[in-house]
């Protein structure tokens, strides 16, 4: 846990709320959004280019497809629901919450049998109107009945056959069995994180296993091991950490994303870089390839 590391912000990006990083391994590429500004962006570690996109309303998540093509093909989520984007052009699937127009969508990830998870929340969070969702390739959808101010993650891992979901509010990371069709059939609670360290917030595994934790006025991320133990933390320049994801040719880049939404000016004095993108070189850890949502055509109209 002592073990120093270099930590490079490589996009100053000054974002009201990052969220959202995962690597494309097919564009060697590294994808993530300002859910606040609205703004889908890319960076290429390679050139150093950076683009970004408008996107509304409120993106919140990227993850590849199966749907063949030279682009990439994104599932997507946004306030308004789940859909697909390429090059600019955005094919809606379906709103898991039409009933629920102060909500929004939030973070998301593939399971390892190909479905879609995300969570959803309160925008304002004013009250526990959160769930956790599984989408099949199929486009069928289905809930989990508990409800949370705040959902994160979730992760999954399919040596275990664990899915990992993230209770912002309550400082709990939950755990699930996957059944053999995927669906996670109880959350229990796995690890309750130290307030100290900061709300959790997103997570993702690495190749061993373990889980990484983002800290929400935590200024760190955390690695914990398959048994819950701390096994490391790294400190962030920025005090909202939000994500991290796993990256570039060895995937053995951590790229950390964070936020300076509500941040007062004592703060940003304190952390300047904060909605900055940050990157650190682990020599000994890798992560696993990004899961890609197993939908391999667009639905019929």
């Amino acid at each position: 846990m002592s073990k120093q590391y270099t930590v490079e912000c490589i996009w100053p990006a000054e974002a009201r709320l990052g969220e959202g990083v995962v690597w494309i391994e097919q564009e060697q590429a590294l994808y993530w959004v300002d859910i606040l500004k609205e703004t889908l962006h890319r960076y290429q570690p390679s050139s150093g280019e950076q683009q970004s996109w408008s996107q509304k309303p409120m993106i919140s998540a990227v993850l590849p497809t199966q749907i063949p093509g030279e682009s990439t093909t994104f599932v997507a989520t946004y306030a308004d629901g789940v859909k697909l984007l390429r090059d600019g052009t955005v094919y809606p699937l379906l709103d898991p919450e039409p009933q629920l127009p102060d909500n929004r969508l939030n973070d998301a990830w593939v399971a390892p049998n190909g479905d879609l998870w995300l969570g959803s929340m309160d925008c304002q969070i004013k009250q526990d109107s959160g769930k956790f969702y599984r989408l099949t390739p199929a486009l069928s959808l289905s809930s989990l009945s508990e409800q949370y101010w705040v959902t994160n993650g979730p992760t999954f891992c399919d040596k275990q056959g664990y899915g990992y979901f993230v209770d912002t509010e309550n400082f709990t990371i939950l755990r699930s069995k996957l059944t053999d069709d995927g669906d996670a059939s109880t959350l229990e609670p796995w690890l309750e994180i130290d307030r100290s360290f900061g709300n959790p917030d997103g997570i993702t595994i690495d190749a061993e296993q373990h889980i990484w934790v983002a800290h929400y006025n935590g200024a760190r991320v955390s690695r914990y091991t398959p048994e819950g133990k701390l096994e490391r933390q790294i400190a962030i320049p920025a005090l909202n950490v939000t994500k991290c994801a796993f990256g570039g040719p060895n995937l053995s880049t951590l790229y950390v994303v964070s936020a300076r939404e509500g941040m007062s000016d004592q703060q940003l004095r304190d952390y300047p870089l904060s909605g900055g993108v940050f990157a650190i070189e682990l020599d000994d850890i890798k992560g696993i390839t990004t899961p890609a949502f197993a939908i391999k055509e667009y639905p019929a109209p």
